[in-house]
This record gives structure tokens, C-alpha cells and sequence, in this order.
């Protein structure tokens, strides 16, 4: 039984975690995975009703599974064929017949309130293929997920704001990590993208697209036109698997007229690609690659919450693309849930394991998220001075108009000789006049443009309060706060409820032995009996812990073995590629070349023409493995290069 106290203090704030259990799928029930008694035929526990609850002893109906969910407690109770069973303690946990709006409502609006509000705020869902990650996140036509409802409720908080003097600018934008390339799923072209930045103040991606957004409406048409885009595909173990981690960033930005302060809010809504075992999946060739790839920053992910969560002084947020885009998130200045899903069939009970395990260290993880406020990239500013430069414009361009006004032409009695400069003077007044109504016409119509453009950034602003009747929307503003009370005094309690169970079973234990009075010497047996008992069965329970624990890590070992040694085969392949195709003439500069985290890119060092050796020095330390390749004479033909060993 895992069980910890977080403490929680005014500076840090830990990572909030939930699990979520999908139903049976149509094809488990098929195989029979929901059958535990094959497992293990000798313990009738399980084989039908006589299943009790631990805290309150009610029996429990239904179909049997590896799985159990005691959502009053924030408890995952799992069945383990080996020896005994699991219990895992959460901030909340639901079961198949939760609703994404009960997990919404209870957990994820006070997030998005608080982003609102000018912090930071996380949501990533983490687990198993085909658990059910993108449901949660995204959901269906029918079933809404946590990211389309994150939309209605910023809006509804903006269109039901309470003082018109408050201005909002609401801007999306949606990126995937695939096979380790941050793409952009709201280009045409799906760009490439590049992470800049450092550890010490934080990763960030620039150049990508950003969409100003006015309503919820349009905010799921950009999420619907990027999921377009993403890269998805079929194995055995999920029909529209994803083969790429998605992050949907939603900014809120909200300046408050009278003391002209803006504070910045940005939600990162984050779908994970599900882990894979290639056995199970059966992916080959292109999927087996993507799959590789989604292991890897998966098994990084994992890493860095071990990390965090022991205090270690190095975090490899570095060791991959997803980590570095996370980082902000997790130890950094963010307000983060974690959503582990997982699923009930025995047949993955080590994956479900090893999600909830990861998912238990991810409560001890301790953010620090900070309000924003006035931040020097506020789009919002910049929209605001550039509104102003426009209408400074307009009132140049009406003064300067002003001065160039057709010219009458003056009342004179002309006599007889000067009639031909009095004409010659009328023709070149009409021609001024003429001029200067073209000028003043081109000058109208560049003013029409600049209030169009004026326009069109007011309209990309959102004045709070809406329209209507001052009392109407009074009355609404209310109302929506009074509901949005509610809804946080809900959450709050039923949290509440959930630490407190949790205190008291982790603190029965303790109090036993001072509450409990003997009269005689049996009844104290009997009570020693069953504390012996207790401490015999967590340590077994420890033990078994220990050898699953060491067990995962011999084969997680041997299967990073297994993708070392293919890798290391792969690339001596491409070094004795590289050898034999790259003239020794340009040789130098291939061996300055070093590849840059920073900027994404390859980068040719300069070497001191003093120091000749020392190129030579460092070819010869680089190229272990390969010395073989490069004393023997350079295949050329097809039969020397299969001789070589290049397939």
C-alpha cells in the first residue's frame, strides 16, 4: 500500500494527480481479460461476490477485473496475480462510469480559473496506448473532452465578465513532437520548429503560429483543423492510435484599464502518445519506428518525475524535445495536474503498474507557479500601441488634408488686356483644384484603410461585461459568479473529504495500540496476533515490491540493450558510409561540425592553426569502432561494399 502526505505551503504547490479507469473494451471481454479467477483459480476472492471493501466491508457486484476504483478514497486497488494486491493512494481517482465533466468540474476548473487569474496551468494525460488519453483530452462529437470545455469556460468567464473596462486577447497555438520534430499543426506546411532557451530560464518555441481566437466556436475549429494535421495510425492495440505527443497552448491575456496592468495566463493542454510493447502492438517498419521514438521521450518524461520527485540536484530535462517543452510544468512555474489513464484488463496489469507507479512519484513533484504580471511580450501592449499609433495617424492625415482644400478662383473684373492672363490664371487654379481633390481622395481612402485596420485589432480585443441591459448584465455577472463558487466549493470539499479518508487510514495504524483496551490476556493476543499479521503482510508486501521493481528494471534494461545494440549497428553502419563517400580533403571540416541543442542545428567549430594536432588527437579518440573501416582500402563496388557488412 503506497501511501504519502504532500506538504503543501504558500510558495510551492505539488503536482495534483488523477487517475482515470476506462471500461472493458469489446475485445477484452471477447478474450476474457476481465476473468482474474485464470490467473489465479485458487483464491475464490476474486472468483465472485465475496470481494469487500476495506474501509466501509460492502461487497462489490459486477464484472471481475484487474482493476478496482474507490473513488471516495482516491484509492486504485489492483489485483496481482504474483502475490499480493496493490493499492495506490491519488487526489482523486474515477472509475468507468465518471463523466469527463465530473473530472472537469472537480479538478480542472479551478486550473483554469486560476489561469484566468494570470498563472501558469498544465493538464497532460499519461498512460497506456488505448487507455483512453485522447478521449479524456479532446473527446468526441458527443462526449466533450477536458480541452473544448477549458474553451467554454474562458469564454464564458470573459463574455460574463463583470466590468467592461477590462480588455481580453485570447491567441491559440498547436505543435506535436514527432519522431523528436516540433511541427507546427496550424501551418500549411506543418514547419518544423526549433526549442530555444535554457534550463535555468526555461524552454520556449518560437515562430509558431499564432491564432487570435473570439469565441469558443472558433477556438475548437483551430484544435479540429490542427488534429487534421497530426499524425496518427492503426495498431493492434488501438484503432486511431497517436503517433505523436500534441500540445494545444491557449494564452489569455487581460488588461485592466484604470491602472493599465496586464496579466498573462497560458494553459498548456498536452496528449500524450501512449507507450508501447511491440509485442502487443505488432508494429513494424514506419510504426515500429514512431513507436521507438514515443518509448524514448516517454522513458525521459519518466526520469525527470523520478528526479523531481527525490530532490535530485540534476534534472534531465535535456535528455529529450518533450521534456524541455514540459519543463515549466513540471518543477517550474506552473499549476499541474497529471491525468494517468489506465485500463482494467489483466492482460496489461504491468503497464497499469508501472503508470500508477510513475504517477505516485509525480505527487511528491513541488511547482512554484508565480502570477504574471506585466510581462514584456504581451501581445495585448503591443496591439494596444499600435491602436493608438493608428488614430495618431488619422489626426495627421485630417490636419494635413485640411491645408489642402480646393482653391476658389478669385472674384476679379478683368479688363480687356488682361483677359489672357486672367484665363491662364482660372486654368492653373482648376488644375490645383483638380490635384488636390485626387490628393484629398487618395488621403480619404487611406484613412478608410487605416479605421479598417484600427477595426480590425479593436475586434481582435474583447471588452468584458457584453452586451445588453446594464441590469441584465448585472444580474448575469452574478449569477455566473455565484455558480463558479459553487463549483470551486464543491471541488474543494470533495478534496477535502478524499485527504481526510486518506489521513485517517494512514493514521489507524498508529493510534491502534493507544486506543485499544484489554480485559484479559487473550483479548490482547488476539490484537498482537493481528498487528503481527499486518507487519508480516507489509512486508511481504515490500518484498514483492522489491523483486517486481528489480524485474522491470532487468527488462527495462535488456530493452535498452537491445535498441543500443541496434543503434550502435546503424550508425557503424553510416560512419563506414561516411568514410568511404566523403573525400579526405573535406574531412577537417565534417569532423568540426557539432550539433547545437540551442539552435537545432549543426555548427563548424574553429581550430587554432597553431594546434594541428589537436584535430587529430580528437579524430582518433571519436573514431573507436570504426579504425577497421578506415584502414581498409574503401569499397567501391557493390559486391566490396556487401563484403564490407553495409546492407
Amino acid at each position: 500500500m503506497e501511501k504519502s502526505a504532500r506538504p503543501r505551503t504558500a510558495l510551492n504547490e505539488c503536482v495534483k494527480v488523477v487517475v482515470r479507469c476506462r471500461p472493458l473494451s469489446q475485445k477484452e471481454k471477447n478474450e476474457g481479460y476481465d476473468e482474474v479467477k485464470k490467473a489465479r483459480p485458487e483464491q475464490k476472492w476474486y472468483e465472485r461476490l465475496s470481494s469487500k471493501n476495506p474501509v466501509d466491508n460492502k461487497k462489490f457486484e459486477g464484472p471481475l477485473q484487474v482493476v478496482k476504483v474507490w473513488p471516495e478514497r482516491g484509492a486504485v486497488q489492483v489485483y496481482n496475480p504474483k502475490g499480493q494486491d496493490k493499492l495506490f493512494t491519488y487526489d482523486a481517482a474515477y472509475d468507468c462510469t465518471a463523466d469527463t465533466q465530473t473530472i472537469y468540474d472537480e479538478m480542472v476548473r479551478p486550473l483554469v480559473a486560476s489561469v484566468l487569474d494570470g498563472f501558469n496551468g498544465c493538464v497532460f494525460a499519461y498512460g497506456q496506448t488505448g487507455t483512453g488519453k485522447t478521449h479524456t483530452m479532446e473527446g468526441t462529437a458527443d462526449h466533450e473532452g477536458i480541452i473544448p470545455r477549458a474553451f467554454r469556460h474562458i469564454w464564458a468567464h470573459i463574455e460574463n465578465g463583470a466590468s467592461p473596462d477590462v480588455t481580453h486577447l485570447v491567441s491559440c497555438s498547436y505543435v506535436e513532437l514527432y519522431l523528436e520534430d516540433v511541427r507546427d499543426l496550424l501551418s500549411k506546411e506543418c514547419k518544423k520548429l526549433t526549442i530555444r532557451g535554457q534550463e535555468l530560464n526555461g524552454f520556449y518555441i518560437p515562430e509558431m503560429t499564432s491564432v487570435v481566437c473570439k469565441s469558443a466556436a472558433e477556438m475548437v475549429r483551430v484544435m479540429r483543423a490542427g488534429n487534421k494535421n497530426r499524425a496518427a495510425g492503426r495498431t493492434d492495440m488501438n484503432e486511431h492510435s497517436s503517433r505523436s505527443h500534441a500540445v494545444f497552448l491557449v494564452t489569455v491575456e487581460t488588461a485592466h484599464r484604470p491602472t493599465n496592468r496586464i496579466r498573462v495566463g497560458k494553459l498548456n493542454l498536452v496528449d500524450l502518445a501512449g507507450s508501447e510493447r511491440q509485442a502487443k502492438t505488432n508494429a513494424s517498419a514506419e510504426r515500429l519506428r514512431e513507436a521507438s521514438r514515443i518509448n524514448q521521450a516517454l522513458s525521459s518524461l519518466g526520469n525527470v518525475i523520478s528526479a523531481l520527485a527525490e530532490n535530485s540536484p540534476h534534472v534531465p530535462y535535456r535528455d529529450s524535445k518533450l521534456t524541455r517543452i514540459l519543463q515549466d510544468s513540471l518543477g517550474g512555474n506552473s499549476k499541474t495536474i497529471m491525468i494517468a489513464n489506465i485500463g482494467p484488463a489483466s492482460y496489461n496489469y504491468d503497464e497499469t503498474i508501472t503508470t500508477l507507479r510513475y504517477a505516485h512519484r509525480a505527487k511528491a513533484i513541488k511547482n512554484k507557479p508565480v502570477r504574471n504580471e506585466d510581462p514584456k511580450d504581451a501581445k495585448l501592449r503591443e496591439y494596444q500601441a499600435e491602436i493608438e499609433r493608428l488614430r495618431a495617424l488619422i489626426e495627421q492625415r485630417k490636419t494635413a488634408s485640411l491645408d489642402k482644400k480646393p482653391k476658389k478662383p478669385p472674384k476679379v473684373k478683368p479688363q480687356a488686356q488682361d483677359n489672357v492672363l486672367v484665363e491662364e490664371d482660372t486654368v492653373s487654379i482648376e488644375n490645383e483644384n483638380i490635384l488636390a481633390e485626387s490628393t484629398i481622395e487618395q488621403e480619404k481612402n487611406k484613412t478608410e484603410e487605416l479605421e479598417q485596420q484600427i477595426k480590425a485589432l479593436e475586434e481582435r480585443l474583447v471588452q468584458g461585461g457584453g452586451g445588453g441591459g446594464k441590469e441584465l448584465i448585472n444580474n448575469l455577472n452574478e449569477s455566473q459568479v455565484i455558480l463558479e463558487q459553487r463549483h470551486m466549493e464543491i471541488a474543494e470539499r470533495k478534496k477535502r473529504e478524499v485527504e481526510m479518508q486518506q489521513r485517517i487510514e494512514l493514521e489507524e495504524e498508529t493510534t491502534a495500540s493507544v486506543t485499544n483496551t484489554f480485559t484479559t490476556l487473550q483479548q490482547e493476543v488476539d490484537h498482537k496476533t493481528q498487528r503481527l499479521k499486518k507487519c508480516v503482510s507489509k512486508y511481504l508486501w515490500l518484498r514483492e515490491e522489491m523483486v517486481e521493481q528489480r524485474e522491470a528494471h532487468d527488462a527495462e534494461r535488456r530493452e535498452r540493450e537491445a535498441l543500443q545494440a541496434a543503434l550502435i549497428a546503424a550508425l557503424r553502419r553510416r560512419l563506414l558510409l561516411a568514410d568511404s563517400l566523403v573525400p579526405d580533403a573535406g574531412r577537417p571540416a565534417v569532423l568540426r561540425a557539432r550539433y547545437s541543442d540551442d539552435s537545432d542545428s549543426w555548427e563548424l567549430r574553429q581550430v587554432p592553426k597553431s594546434v594541428p594536432s589537436a584535430l587529430k588527437k580528437e579524430h582518433v579518440v571519436e573514431s573507436v569502432g570504426r579504425k577497421s573501416a578506415r584502414a581498409a582500402p574503401r569499397p567501391t563496388t557493390a559486391h566490396r561494399l556487401g563484403t564490407a557488412g553495409v546492407r
